[in-house]
């Protein structure tokens, strides 16, 4: 009787043991789920290093780099939780990497749509005379802020876009910091404030969304299909949304003693092995649907409309509008000079193809 009292007592605390005590645990099912995680994150890393390569090879340079960190972020998740499920104590860790890595790469997402208008001047000047809707959820659904007026389109507009969504990265940064000091310190100090900082991070990705819904609404009216905005937003979107409602499912199973306890396995332990491999899984889906998104041939040309600026004499020579006498190619140029005060003199040459 006193050993099942304190089975159950272990069991009601949540304890998390150690890596010694995990393993001494471990039986058939746990090695065929490492396993199984295991055959997962190669699998995330082999689509991760083939969806590298066509973006490498294939997209205009002004968008490799981000293109680059959003695929990035489900191999960094699926390493994150695979370790979790290794060392039962590194769940806390394996949490704040998943919400940093997705917040940071919903920045990163947000960079790369402004990289297919070819940045923010282009952007606006595309956008000009359109207006940027604040009518947009998650934050301002219709009918809910029909008050809120449509405001034109200026570069401290753009800015104030990028700031809702940097706030993403930099307050759940600051946050998560919090949490693991308090961890650190004392894992009870950490349990009792969790809740309490619930509502700044609910707060901050209401804010992030809606900075970023905001843009793909912007911008939608003049990027074709064929850039996928919503697409990859959406697959994006899915890490933090599958993240969080699955670890409160979990934490909601915790809290109502659902899950056995098999010291030392506790109740906490099943709940994030539960999680962690639910997870693993769905990266791989989620890595395979970026696969298929961001393995598409982006229009060749997104930052000028039908000029090409040529620099050189050698560039102006190998165009072919000088392999012969015909002085017409000549009504396809234009001139532009321009006296500087120190007495120089700029040139500028524009083509139309």
């Amino acid at each position: 009787m006193d050993i099942v009292n304190r089975n159950q007592s272990t069991c009601e605390s949540g304890a998390i043991p150690s890596i010694p005590q995990y393993l001494s645990a471990t039986n058939v099912y746990g090695i065929t789920l490492v396993s199984l995680g295991t055959l997962a994150v190669l699998l995330v890393l082999a689509m991760l290093i083939d969806t590298l390569s066509y973006i490498m090879k294939n997209s205009p340079s002004r968008v490799k780099a981000h293109s680059a960190f959003v695929i990035g972020v489900y191999p960094v998740v699926a390493v994150a939780t695979y370790f979790a499920i290794l060392v039962p104590r590194a769940h806390l860790l394996s949490e704040a990497i998943t919400q940093g890595v997705f917040m940071a790469g919903m920045y990163q997402l947000w960079c790369l749509f402004v990289s297919y208008c070819g940045g923010e001047a282009q952007l606006i000047r595309k956008v000009k005379p359109g207006t940027l809707s604040l009518r947009v959820s998650p934050c301002c659904c219709w009918p809910c802020c029909f008050f809120l007026p449509a405001i034109d389109v200026t570069k401290n507009t753009i800015q104030r876009l990028r700031l809702l969504v940097l706030q993403l990265p930099v307050v759940q940064g600051l946050v998560y910091l919090v949490l693991l000091v308090m961890w650190a310190e004392r894992e009870s100090l950490y349990q009792v404030n969790y809740m309490y900082l619930q509502p700044i991070i609910i707060l901050s990705i209401l804010f992030g969304i809606w900075g970023m819904a905001m843009t793909i609404n912007l911008l939608k009216g003049f990027l074709g299909d064929e850039y996928m905005m919503l697409a990859k937003f959406i697959v994006l979107q899915m890490v933090l949304v599958l993240a969080k409602l699955q670890g409160l499912a979990t934490r909601v199973l915790v809290w109502g003693n659902v899950l056995p306890c098999r010291a030392p396995i506790t109740p906490a332990v099943y709940g994030n092995l539960i999680h962690n491999t639910l997870m693993l899984g769905e990266m791989v889906l989620l890595q395979y649907a970026a696969r298929r998104i961001y393995k598409r041939v982006l229009p060749t040309d997104y930052t000028s409309e039908g000029i090409t600026r040529i620099s050189t004499i050698g560039g102006i020579m190998s165009s072919g509008l000088f392999r012969d006498n015909n002085n017409s190619n000549c009504d396809n140029m234009n001139l532009k000079l321009d006296f500087s005060k120190n007495g120089h003199i700029n040139v500028a040459l524009d083509v139309k193809e």
